[in-house]
């Protein structure tokens, strides 16, 4: 073991303190609000209203995700795989790192803190592949398949963990494209338009995956002029991902009887409570079966597409394999209940699918953050043993050296 100077400076009774405080939810009406403001003021001394809000909630929220991955909530012993070791490691680096900052009062100290919060999206990013990687570990060390891997267990705490992770890479990239572009990611939104622009793009990947056009995608909304508060880049993926699998089903249903390619069908309605978008396919539907394993996260992984190979310098999802990673529809459903909205899937096997995705208009409704349990034996056992270990091994440490200097308080 080589410890780090700054996991060395990260007490014990701080993480514990952490995994116990409940999380601030925010709403998009109080991102958008507080994101307006800081631009409108044309002043670099705006920024430190959100930064000193993260200083304080950032590590509150990486400490809950450490707590679930190395206490009982997480299934089947996976905390000692060596990829969740790793996410473990970068977790405790980032918490170290974050809480040896001076808070914010200076547009300097934003500046560095804001430095810091760089590299740190990019880790979270790493953490979601080394995910995916640990279920690969899971199979090979247990010789199962990931069917047997389905069950609510599973679900329920990976509902849990990338609920968790898509809400700090929410904030960091709230305050970076504040900071950086001078536009904040909680804005009035076409719908409409982020649809053709999913449609595109899953045009696009289908093409790139298969070397032949995909089928058409037909849009249709009775009103166009449609605008509702939303993070863009969550729209589109919950979109995108939907519609990829429809092109799938689609292309792999008929080509194989040499068939014309029929359309998928995109229709958006506009509603006082939802905006709702219904994507029909006529790709074979889904046995009734076969209908709960949709939303597993570990069902396709290394099951339909076993030769993908991840590499963690991936930064975006329209990277990703067109399927075979496993997060495509459940993590679409995540992202779409994270402000109060849904997706729900009906299918009709032998013919095709429709996809209902529900866009919740009420921008008072805050963060759906996962209720995380108290604080254990086991997790505390884990902390106890930091003092000892610092929970890190050589090779485990990749990205220390790019973090910024920090100022210690």
């Amino acid at each position: 073991m080589i410890p780090t100077p700054s996991l060395k400076a990260l007490p014990k009774d701080i993480i514990l303190k952490l995994a116990c405080t409940k999380a601030t939810p925010l709403s998009l009406k109080q991102m958008f609000t507080i994101g307006r403001h800081v631009l409108e003021c044309k002043d670099r001394k705006a920024l430190l209203i959100p930064a000193q809000f993260l200083h304080a909630e950032l590590p509150i929220r990486l400490s809950q995700s450490v707590k679930m991955i190395n206490s009982d909530e997480i299934p089947c012993g996976m905390g000692s795989l060596p990829s969740f070791r790793r996410i473990t490691n970068r977790i405790l680096e980032d918490i170290s790192v974050l809480t040896q900052m001076q808070r914010p009062d200076t547009v300097t100290q934003e500046e560095e803190f804001t430095a810091s919060l760089r590299i740190l999206l990019q880790r979270h990013r790493n953490n979601i592949l080394s995910v995916g990687q640990g279920f690969k570990e899971l199979l090979d060390i247990t010789g199962k398949k990931s069917t047997d891997f389905c069950g609510e267990e599973f679900q329920n705490f990976f509902d849990k963990f990338y609920t968790m992770n898509l809400s700090t890479r929410l904030l960091i990239g709230e305050h970076l494209s504040l900071h950086d572009e001078g536009h904040n990611l909680v804005q009035r939104v076409s719908p409409l338009a982020v649809a053709e622009k999913a449609a595109q793009d899953a045009k696009y990947i289908f093409k790139k995956h298969y070397g032949h056009e995909a089928p058409e995608i037909k849009i249709w909304s009775r009103k166009k002029n449609v605008h509702t508060l939303h993070v863009q880049e969550n729209l589109h993926r919950t979109i995108f991902e939907v519609l990829k699998n429809s092109l799938r089903a689609t292309y792999e249903f008929h080509h194989k009887r040499n068939e014309k390619l029929p359309p998928v069908k995109l229709i958006m309605a506009d509603g006082d409570e939802d905006v709702t978008f219904k994507v029909s396919d006529q790709g074979g539907g889904i046995p009734t079966s076969e209908m709960p394993r949709i939303w597993s996260y570990v069902h396709s992984f290394s099951h339909t597409c076993p030769d993908v190979q991840l590499k963690e310098d991936i930064s975006h999802y329209m990277e990703l394999p067109l399927y075979g990673f496993g997060h495509g529809l459940p993590f679409a459903r995540l992202t779409a209940r994270y402000f109060g909205g849904d997706l729900s899937v009906l299918s009709m096997e032998g013919y095709g699918t429709d996809t209902y995705i529900h866009l919740f208009r009420e921008d008072s409704c805050p963060e759906n953050l996962p209720k995380v349990g108290q604080v254990n034996e086991e997790f505390e056992d884990f902390v106890h043993q930091l003092d000892a270990s610092n929970h890190v091994c050589d090779g485990d440490l990749e990205d220390i050296d790019r973090y910024p200097e920090v100022k210690v308080i």
